[in-house]
């Protein structure tokens, strides 16, 4: 602790000295309380338990107690371990605490400490590059830890992996996977969602032919904020405009090349925010009345708005009509001289964008021969888990079938459990990521995979938790006690038996409650501290001198008053 002036408290000094007098309590004495705040009781406790080895009460400060004084402030604990207790206990004069734990702990306990005490994305780079050494590859842990990352964790894992071990986490992992496994955990886990369809244009536009669908797929389903994202990353990528390297190809022509130019243009800062539909009804009205149909005018509108805005365009055209808009450019763009690319990108735009991503991935897995692989993958990398939970409601309202089970009817192998890590929640999936660590990559649990799927996690463990019971039909907490042992065991109980304080800073900071470090301390009661027996008992006491057994007498009436008196102050 630093040196400093704490503020008189008077009863925890009294009861210091009473104990230290042999007094404290009935003939006994009691060790003192810390007399410091709860989080220098843990550094305090910390340290000791370091300088004894004692790794059970390393574990219980580290994990138990931090909890308790973390919690009611509206805190995680990971967040409070590494901002407060790593910080102050070097601050507080007890040394290095990661070298500490390192020196005290050993095996999987130790590497399981460091990894709190460490950044998440640092550690989770430690545990790819063991699931990709030596002999074979753990495919369920590059699928658990690179399908389940969240966008702004994809550039700092692909740094953390590069400061660490001096090469690019994608090269590694191009070179221990294969197919279109590889793909995946590629496009999903080390590119960002404008290189991975900067990728996917490239593809669809490089080699023998255009893959036009696969064009049509990413411009009609893409946000303006992505697509500006996407033309950088392709120019960055290929080292020329993706609109020029489209324009280029001899399947994109007329109508439809400048369709597809148009949304590749597409810049959010171009998107107006009230668009005045009553004018762009007029103007799509009038391109579809009369003699030919006006493709320019109706690309201009269509082209120029967002997913939403395309929808109340839609409703506007309806209520002015009575028809849906859909159904006439359908009309007005299908015949023997139309352009069938062309009428799909539109159809694909005046179609509801989730289930218009619904129609594609039935598309991509009715293919000729086999699948279109390059349109499972684009359709299903870097969705948000709420995008993600309408796409499959639409799969079902528009198909009548299950998303995830349509994958595992159509694929297979590590390729399968990839694009069911994509769909499923992420919670399902790191649960499966932990049921498959403990079967054991060849025989025994892969310890430093379930380190890396519990440490960090404190925010979601109880929905794991759930997420875990509903895979296996067990309790996350019984399974680890079965298949680990010692402290380690223990840890990892700890871990997984936490549960986040999710109402707590909304109810502080609503003033529903108190935070402890702003609460009134407790009042604390009268204490009245009796000194001990002498040995041998006070005098006078039964047994002791000065002790008079009383005389039974019986008083009878004729007994003067001054006896009467007299016996009377005897019994007194």
């Amino acid at each position: 602790r630093p040196s400093r002036v704490r503020p008189p408290q008077p009863h925890t000094t009294h009861h210091s000295l009473l104990c230290a007098m042999g007094i404290c309590g009935i003939g006994g004495t009691e060790e003192p309380a810390f007399d410091g705040t709860p989080i220098e009781e843990i550094l305090h406790n910390l340290s000791a338990a370091m300088n004894e080895g004692d790794t059970e009460k390393i574990v219980e400060n580290l994990l138990t107690k931090v909890a308790r004084v973390c919690n009611p402030r509206g805190i995680l604990r990971q967040d409070y371990i590494r901002t407060e207790i790593d910080t102050k206990y070097g601050e507080y004069g007890h040394g290095d605490l990661r070298s500490d734990v390192s020196e005290k702990t050993k095996g999987p306990l130790k590497d399981l400490m460091m990894a709190l005490l460490s950044d998440k994305l640092d550690f989770d780079a430690q545990i790819l590059e063991k699931a990709m050494k030596g002999f074979g590859t753990d495919e369920d842990c590059l699928i658990t830890i690179l399908c389940t990352l969240d966008p702004e964790e994809i550039v700092p894992l692909q740094t953390a992996y590069a400061d660490r071990y001096e090469r690019s986490l994608e090269q590694a992992v191009k070179s221990e996977t294969s197919g279109k496994f590889k793909r995946v955990v590629i496009l999903a886990g080390c590119d960002t969602i404008d290189e991975a369809y900067a990728q996917v244009c490239h593809s669809a536009i490089s080699g023998m032919g255009t893959d036009c669908k696969a064009l049509i797929r990413l411009m009609v389903t893409c946000t303006p904020e992505v697509m500006n994202k996407t033309r950088d990353a392709y120019a960055r990528l290929y080292g020329t405009d993706l609109v020029k390297a489209m324009s280029s190809e001899w399947k994109v022509g007329g109508d439809f090349k400048r369709l597809l130019c148009a949304l590749a243009k597409k810049h959010p800062d171009n998107i107006v925010a009230e668009p005045d539909y009553a004018v762009d009804v007029k103007v799509l009205r009038d391109a579809c009345e009369g003699l030919g149909t006006d493709e320019a005018a109706i690309i201009g509108v269509l082209s120029c708005k967002t997913n939403d805005q395309v929808e109340q365009l839609k409703e506007a055209y309806k209520v002015e009509h009575g028809e849906l808009l859909k159904e006439r450019v359908k009309s007005e763009t299908t015949g023997l001289f139309e352009s069938e690319n062309f009428r799909n990108c539109l159809m694909g735009l005046l179609t509801n964008r989730e289930t218009q991503i619904a129609f594609y991935l039935k598309e991509a897995f009715d293919g000729w021969f086999a699948n279109d692989d390059w349109g499972l993958i684009s359709m299903l990398v870097h969705r948000t888990e709420p995008e993600m939970k309408k796409i499959i409601q639409q799969y079902t309202v528009v198909h009548g079938a299950s998303l995830i089970a349509d994958l595992r009817k159509n694929c297979a192998g590590d390729y399968e459990k990839a694009l069911v890590a994509l769909v499923a929640p992420r919670a399902r999936t790191i649960a499966r990521g932990i049921k498959a660590a403990m079967s054991g990559w060849i025989t025994s649990t892969n310890k430093g995979a379930l380190i890396g799927l519990l440490t960090h996690r404190d925010a979601e463990m109880r929905t794991l938790r759930l997420e875990f019971e509903k895979e296996t039909g067990k309790s996350l907490v019984k399974v680890l006690k079965d298949e680990c042992s010692g402290e380690f065991e223990n840890a990892l109980v700890a871990l997984a038996s936490y549960t986040a304080p999710t109402g707590i800073a909304s109810r502080l900071e609503a003033g529903m409650e108190i935070s402890p470090d702003e609460a009134p301390p407790p009042k604390v009661p009268d204490v009245v501290y009796v000194m001990p027996p002498p040995a041998g008992g006070y005098p006078g006491a039964m047994g002791q001198a000065g002790y008079k057994k009383k005389k039974n007498r019986r008083s009878d009436s004729g007994s003067s008053s001054s006896s009467s008196s007299s016996s009377s102050s005897d019994e007194e």
